[in-house]
């Protein structure tokens, strides 16, 4: 019995198993089918849901445009800001200053015309049309902090990842018509960089009201950038984006500890807008005026110009030990052929007549700190004033003059300093020393009278950059005439941090001046190339930074300010990434090849007898390239044509190079010659010990023999 409820029990349950399994089996394949037909159902009803929220608003102000005539929109992007979220949209859309005025934005969805929400600040910095001079599209950005969650619309993640050529997006935006509050449109990126993304949508639409309209990556969902131009191209429409990189740098750094700032403090003229005395007669090429986004032009592409203008094809030239004086110029070009207006502004505060640690003025003595340590504390000056630090900013301006085509760049000087608040002076803190020109004789001049005054007062940096700017925007009252086809560029020196307009005791204050100041600049199109010399400029350099970043310039630290004069060759207006200029029949490269800021450039080629083909050789900072070859007979006897006035002390300048080469080249000869003479002179000494000692011992001997002899 036991046997059978063990063998005979177990095989009658396995055939009641086996007859059931198919029914459990389907039943679990019901169970599992209507599950996954739940699930995608809750899917497609959340997709549905989702699809059914808008994604754009467009952004209007009291007494404004209606939302349906605003030409843009924003998206709503999930960040640390209140709320977990931010409004984004262009620059161009709303002027900053428009904006200021109103001090709140209203958010309406485009066809249902509800409001989802409000901002009555701005989260971080605000960007510039991507139209202002110098501007790109990446620049073209508004973050507005919300007073509440907004309602009803899909809020967005981003991504800082570059999307890849062929990457599919959509684009979801609000049609012009308003027939929707939602429209999505497909298409594929056909070119990255840096400042754009381009993407040629699968079909051609009219995108007027779309600027602002956020691009997502169709696979993972997340935003890469907004739109702010597009031109038609046959079936479909090529579209410019600003790169969502440029937004998350600025939410990187929001304002007021992340709260963000009030909008009315953008209209407020004494943060973003120009000072009033610069807000007069602003020229229209300087506005930020919004443009149209649809109807803009994509930014055209880089072209190289190259050209040799001395000598004169087929020339006959002579030679010296030096060379044959070749020159020329080089450039890539994003545009028409660039001019520019340089303004050169000086530090001239107490601390610049501290040493420089080198001699300056190549008397042979350095100067030292008067009155030693104890006269650091004090600032009280070199003791060669020649030596010093303002005497070294002098240094570099002389030497960026000389890098400069006075036929396509004018210059002007500005020197700031200033008085303490309440101090019983009440002076300017900066001064137009020479307005723009082209005479640079005029610059040396007042760079003479620079170094002839004393340097006094504290350091008012937002004063020397707004006084910069007046000049190069040509405002009513300036010294300098303006013109609005220049580029305009700033170098700024300083050796310490802004200790005014509020005194020494705000910092955060007199920092705040300055990148108020480096955002007027930049609004204009006005380019800021900062240089910090010295341990006390770097101990805190948050405003020379950031002044240079805002405006799109280059920072420079100078730890010793007798270096100043080497670094200031880093600067270039050309875009040029090489250089080289060639004997191609010799195969010997130039000497001394010299480069200027704005892309001229000079040597002295070593030529033989006979005919010689120079090459000259560029390659732009983005890969372009171009050559130039110029055929010439070196003939030793023959008188080289002469050589134009403009040329010349670029010339002059070069062979003084080769002079001091020579002279060193015959010193170390000389050196090398004395060396050689040392060293026979040893030998022969060493010579003539051995023998005296040979001689000695030869003495010896004979002596001691007359010795044995006695």
């Amino acid at each position: 019995m036991a046997g059978f409820s063990t063998i005979g029990v177990l095989p009658m349950d396995t055939g009641v198993a086996e007859r059931d399994r198919p029914l459990r089996l389907r039943e679990a394949r019901a169970r599992r089918r209507w599950a996954a037909i739940g699930a995608f159902l809750a899917l497609l009803l959340a997709a549905g849901a989702e699809a059914a929220q808008p994604v754009a608003a467009r952004p209007t102000i009291p007494g404004g445009k209606s939302a349906i005539d605003v030409p843009g929109v924003v998206f709503f992007l999930a960040t640390a800001a209140p709320h977990g979220v931010a409004a984004v949209g262009t620059a161009h859309t709303l002027p900053i200053s428009t904006v200021g005025r109103a001090g709140r934005v209203d958010f309406y969805t485009g066809r249902s015309l509800r409001r989802v929400a409000t901002s009555h600040r701005l989260l971080a910095e605000p960007g510039r049309p991507f139209s202002a001079p110098g501007a790109t599209l990446r620049d073209d950005y508004l973050v507005y902090a919300l007073d509440a969650a907004p309602i009803g619309v899909q809020v967005l993640r981003a991504t800082s990842s570059t999307p890849a050529l062929g990457t599919r997006i959509k684009m979801i935006g609000v049609p012009s018509d308003g027939a929707r509050d939602r429209e999505t449109l497909y298409g594929r990126v056909v070119a990255v960089s840096h400042d754009r993304i381009e993407i040629d949508l699968d079909e051609r639409r009219d995108l007027r009201g779309w600027g602002g309209a956020p691009l997502l990556e169709t696979r993972s969902g997340r935003v890469i950038g907004l739109l702010e131009a597009h031109v038609p191209q046959g079936d479909t429409s090529r579209v410019f984006a600003a790169p969502i990189t440029g937004v998350l740098g600025a939410i990187a750094k929001p304002l007021d500890e992340g709260e963000g700032r009030p909008l009315t403090a953008f209209a407020s003229l004494d943060t973003y807008a120009l000072p009033a005395a610069l807000d007069k007669d602003v020229p229209p090429s300087h506005r930020d005026a919004p443009r149209d986004p649809v109807r803009s032009e994509p930014p055209e592409p880089t072209r190289m110009e190259m050209g040799i203008e001395y000598p004169p094809a087929g020339s006959r030239v002579s030679t010296s030990i030096c060379g044959v004086f070749v020159a020329g110029h080089a450039v890539a070009l994003r545009g028409d052929m660039r001019r520019f207006d340089v303004v050169i502004v000086l530090d001239t505060s107490r601390s610049t007549g501290n040493p420089a640690g080198t001699d300056i003025n190549e008397n042979g003595v350095v100067g030292s700190q008067r009155l030693g340590r104890l006269g650091s504390l004090f600032g009280s000056g070199s003791s060669d004033s020649g030596d010093s630090i303002l005497a070294a900013e002098v240094a570099a301006a002389r030497q960026l003059l000389e890098g400069f085509d006075s036929r396509n760049t004018r210059v002007g000087l500005v020197s700031f300093a200033g008085d303490p608040p309440n101090y019983r002076r009440n002076r300017r803190s900066a001064f137009t020393l020479e307005a723009l020109t082209a005479d640079y004789d005029r610059i040396e001049a007042a760079l003479d009278g620079v170094l002839a005054s004393e340097p006094e007062g504290n350091t008012d940096m937002a004063a020397g950059v707004d006084r910069a700017t007046f000049e190069l925007l040509g405002m009513q009252g300036a010294a300098s005439t303006p013109d609005p086809e220049r580029e305009k560029v700033v170098f700024f020196f300083t050796d310490g941090q802004p200790t005014l307009p509020f005194g020494e005791a705000a910092e955060a204050d007199n920092v705040r001046a300055v990148l108020r100041a480096a955002n007027r600049a930049a609004r204009y199109g006005v380019r800021v190339h900062t240089f910090a010399i010295g341990p006390d400029a770097l101990a805190g350099p948050i405003a020379v930074v950031e002044l240079a970043s805002r405006t799109e310039g280059f920072f420079t630290p100078v730890r010793h300010p007798g270096d100043l004069q080497n670094v200031i060759e880093e600067a270039s207006f050309a875009n040029l990434e090489a250089l080289t200029l060639t004997n191609q029949t010799s195969e010997l490269p130039a000497n001394y090849l010299r480069t200027t800021l704005d892309g001229n450039w000079a040597a002295l080629v070593p030529m033989d007898p006979g005919p010689n083909e120079v090459r000259a050789w560029a390659r732009a900072d983005d890969g372009a390239e171009i050559e130039q070859l110029r055929a010439m007979i070196m003939d030793p006897n023959a008188e080289s044509p002469p050589v134009p006035v403009e040329l010349a002390v670029r010339r002059n300048r070069l062979l003084e190079d080769c002079l001091r080469d020579v002279k060193r080249r015959r010193l170390s000869a000389e050196e090398a010659h004395a060396e050689q003479i040392r060293q026979d002179l040893l030998l022969e000494i060493e010579r003539e010990r051995s023998k005296a000692q040979a001689l000695a011992d030869e003495q010896r001997k004979i002596l001691q023999l007359e010795g044995d002899l006695d």
